[in-house]
């Protein structure tokens, strides 16, 4: 497990609202496919995981602000994120 300070920061009622925060630069956001779709073709957005898709009936997709993939922060949040899947798939699809 990554060590991490025990802070708050901003909350969201809608999902809408964490997507706007990441285009705004304010952090990163899981938001589903749908609704970053427009803002990945655009630009605004850009998924930090663009070849790795789950078959999912509800999906979502980690999204950045355009510029910030190597910020400390979000190169720590992708590599967590992609050991834990590695793990768990590890764990539960091996023969």
């Amino acid at each position: 497990m990554m060590p991490h300070p025990k802070m708050r920061g901003a909350g969201f009622s809608h999902g809408s609202m964490s997507i706007e925060a990441a285009i705004r630069g304010e952090g990163v956001a899981l938001g589903r496919s749908a609704l970053v779709a427009e803002d990945l073709i655009a630009g605004r957005l850009v998924a930090l995981f663009p070849r790795t898709k789950m078959e999912v009936e509800w999906g979502y997709d980690l999204v950045y602000r355009m510029g910030n993939q190597d910020h400390p922060k979000v190169r720590a949040l992708r590599n967590w994120i992609a050991d834990e899947v590695r793990d768990f798939t590890a764990a539960n699809f091996s023969d």
